[in-house]
């Protein structure tokens, strides 16, 4: 298997030596005996290899299933899409380009492909027919192992004259998209890519365990002051959900469930925000998650699709450079009012987050009707809302209807005065606090 310090330790060198990062990579995989079919014996021979994974099966394939994020960790891609409905299944069309073998080269290779072959958690295949003369097939297959483990591997093959002509390049490039991916498996697997994570904050060992599920971006930015407050006095795990790789909220609910699950928490107290308000309510309801108090803060049930749309376009179109830049002026607008609040952890945190995450979550949103999953909430509910929240189309209406949606005699929802869809101004946060730990107080 190729260790992440392997990996790692093989960058410095090449940066230090010059050497491109797929001579790099190409060492590192025969070093550690992932080989491929040998060629020169046989030209035609299929371009193959595998790697070993220090995690399972089923996190590497949400990792892989998300096709829009193959190039956050598969080096040989500047970008992918999966039509239709940016689902991977037998008969969709992939499309995708190809960064260069050598960065010195000046192109981007198009692809077009059609899937014919999705069994979760065991294999991908597609077929490449759309160049006159020349077929392609490449599978990508996955293994589960003992011990949590899982193998990764790729084959690719081609045949025609068209290939045939320009043998020399499609050999190499085959062989760079092999070690891309598999380099970029054990990178990614090793950043724990593919699944959440419970963070414990605080030293407190009393008092109902509190379960954090943050905002959009999955980080502790939206949540942080809050964090920080209810850990002086009670055990506070936040679910980082940075590195999810669901294709659906529902996905994301049902890890969240899974993850307190394992921790064995037993019953906790919920605290959400925005998204994660709407991941949370499934959870315990449609998942099991046990919660003894839930507070949801800036939840929602319907929210504006248009103006969804047109921010994932801006967030899309937009290069990452520039969405650094970007990210935290837009969220200051749409998750305002800023007040005394502008070194608040959320604009940093929103600054380095992903943007084909943030836009793939964001989508997650768009025509839904989330009043259903707030319906179905039984444990005691506070819901606090911005009175100036611009995320919703008109907080007062959005209160009206929550109000509705909650049915435990307990369940109470409140207005914050001059707060926005993020707790940004101190006054807000003070208020937020004081009143998650008055309705979280032990019975």
């Amino acid at each position: 298997m190729v260790s992440d310090n392997a990996v790692r330790q093989g960058s410095e060198d090449a940066k230090a030596t010059g050497t491109t990062r797929a001579a790099w990579i190409g060492g590192a995989l025969n070093k550690f005996s992932i080989g491929t079919s040998g060629f020169p014996d046989d030209l035609d021979a299929p371009v193959e290899g595998t790697v070993d994974l220090d995690v399972p099966v089923e996190q590497f394939w949400r990792l892989f299933a998300d096709v829009r994020g193959w190039p956050s960790w598969n080096s040989c891609m500047s970008v992918a899409r999966v039509h239709p409905g940016d689902v991977l299944s037998p008969g969709s069309t992939l499309l995708w380009a190809f960064r260069p073998i050598r960065r010195r080269y000046l192109y981007r290779l198009p692809s077009l492909a059609r899937s014919v072959v999705v069994v979760p958690c065991q294999e991908v295949t597609w077929e490449v027919t759309v160049l006159p003369g020349f077929h392609a097939r490449h599978t990508y297959s996955f293994e589960a192992l003992d011990g949590g483990r899982c193998r990764f591997g790729s084959w690719e093959r081609a045949s025609g004259p068209t290939y045939r002509l320009l043998r020399s390049f499609w050999r190499a490039h085959f062989r760079f998209v092999l070690e891309a991916s598999l380099a970029g498996a054990v990178t990614a697997a090793a950043r724990g890519e593919g699944a959440a994570r419970l963070v414990r904050y605080g030293d407190a060992t009393t008092g109902t365990p509190l379960v954090v599920v943050p905002g959009l971006d999955g980080s502790v930015g939206t949540v942080a002051p809050l964090v920080q407050a209810l850990a002086q006095t009670r055990p506070v795990h936040l679910v980082d959900y940075r590195t999810e790789r669901n294709t659906s909220l529902e996905g994301l609910a049902r890890e969240i469930a899974d993850l307190v699950t394992r921790a064995r928490l037993g019953k906790v107290d919920v605290l959400a925000t925005s998204l994660g308000s709407i991941a949370a309510a499934q959870a315990i309801s449609q998942h099991g998650m046990s919660a003894r108090r839930v507070v949801l803060i800036g939840t929602f049930t319907r929210l504006p699709a248009g103006r969804l749309r047109l921010t994932n376009r801006i967030i899309a179109s937009t290069p990452r450079w520039g969405y650094r830049r970007l990210a935290p002026l837009l969220m200051s607008y749409v998750c305002g009012p800023v007040g005394d609040g502008a070194d608040h952890p959320f604009f940093e945190r929103i600054r380095r987050s992903d943007p084909v995450q943030v836009v793939k979550r964001t989508q997650w949103e768009v025509g839904r009707d989330f009043a259903p999953d707030l319906a179905a909430l039984i444990p005691p509910t506070l819901v606090l809302m911005g009175a100036r929240d611009r995320f919703v189309s008109d907080p007062q209406r959005e209160v009206a209807t929550i109000r509705r949606c909650l049915t435990s005699e307990e369940s109470q929802v409140r207005l914050l005065p001059g707060a926005g869809h993020v707790l940004l101004p101190r006054a807000a946060v003070a208020a937020a606090v004081s009143a998650a730990e008055d309705f979280l107080q032990e019975d």
